[in-house]
């Protein structure tokens, strides 16, 4: 038997957004990285937010 965890919604909008991304060329620090984290910062209510690829280099930054 097989219990799914997490199902993800995947449909052309996240399709069209991830190929954008993968043709730019830019996949570590391009401009979604940049837009992403401003808004992730003004949603947090700070001024500044930094994009890591990972929870353990989210770790060595803190």
């Amino acid at each position: 038997m097989q219990i799914p965890v997490a199902r993800p919604v995947i449909g052309p909008d996240e399709v069209a957004a991830v190929s954008d991304v993968l043709m730019s060329g830019m996949l570590a620090q391009g401009e979604r990285v940049a837009e992403f984290e401003q808004k992730f910062a003004a949603y947090c209510g700070t001024a500044h937010a930094v994009a890591v690829n990972n929870g353990t280099a989210a770790l060595h930054a803190a």
